[in-house]
């Protein structure tokens, strides 16, 4: 198994074309995604029945923060990307839904929002996992847990796994197949799974655990796992 490339640049790989056709991708192309979204949205219900103010680091398209601010009136988003194409089809969506008012986007990182705005929730899902762990996860994670309040909800879904492991040999060749069976163009399914074998930076579940717990995360759960792909939701201290 090839190692990780930490040159990627996820900002310049999300560029115009890639962030029109994200939004259909995405679904076809992540076992699972629909479900992961659902149990996140109703694992923040059963904590924030009514108020809430919720940072979605890595807004992307805006879909993640539109379904949250559908699911409740009361909750207001703030959503936040360093992709500006990803976030321009985001604003698109805002508007068309009349949801500016619930729905704030910025263009940048986590560390570019305000220090003294405290969030009772925060969500990323499908994000860190484009960072290198050499001290650049640690770093994203922590700039999250500064900006919550004690006693928030955080929820985190990523690709995880030991590259080097019968396991995740057999859940990525799985995955693989899963896609060939689904797709036409088995030359672009080759190229999505050379980007996620070149490109993706793995960790192990007990990696994550324990960067959770470093940057001031407690009561871990893992909530959902499919192949490759396992979410946790944790108390923010």
């Amino acid at each position: 198994m090839e190692e990780n490339n930490r040159d990627f640049d996820a900002v310049k790989h999300f560029d115009s074309k890639r962030a029109n056709v994200y939004d259909s991708k995405i679904r076809r192309i992540v076992p699972g995604y629909e479900a992961m979204h659902d149990l996140s949205l109703n694992l923040l219900h059963r904590h924030f029945p009514s108020q809430a103010n919720i940072l979605v680091a890595g807004a992307g398209t805006g879909q993640e923060a539109i379904a949250c601010a559908q699911a409740n009136p009361s909750w207001h988003i703030t959503g936040v990307d360093p992709t500006e194409k990803m976030l321009s089809v985001a604003r698109i969506h805002v508007e068309e839904l009349n949801l500016y008012d619930r729905v704030k986007l910025h263009l940048g990182w986590v560390k570019d929002l305000q220090s003294n705005v405290h969030f009772d929730a925060a969500t990323s899902i499908l994000v860190m996992q484009f960072i290198p762990d050499d001290g650049g996860k640690r770093e994203y994670l922590q700039e999250i847990s500064s900006r919550m309040k004690p006693g928030g909800k955080f929820i985190i879904i990523d690709l995880v796994g030991d590259k080097t492991s019968k396991e995740f040999e057999v859940f990525l060749s799985t995955w693989k197949a899963r896609q060939l069976r689904m797709e036409e163009d088995a030359e672009e399914v080759q190229k999505d799974f050379e980007h996620i074998v070149r490109d993706i930076q793995f960790i192990t579940e007990n990696r994550m655990n324990n960067l959770l717990q470093e940057v001031g995360f407690k009561n871990i759960c893992k909530f959902f796992h499919a192949y490759l792909f396992c979410g946790w939701v944790a108390d923010k201290t």
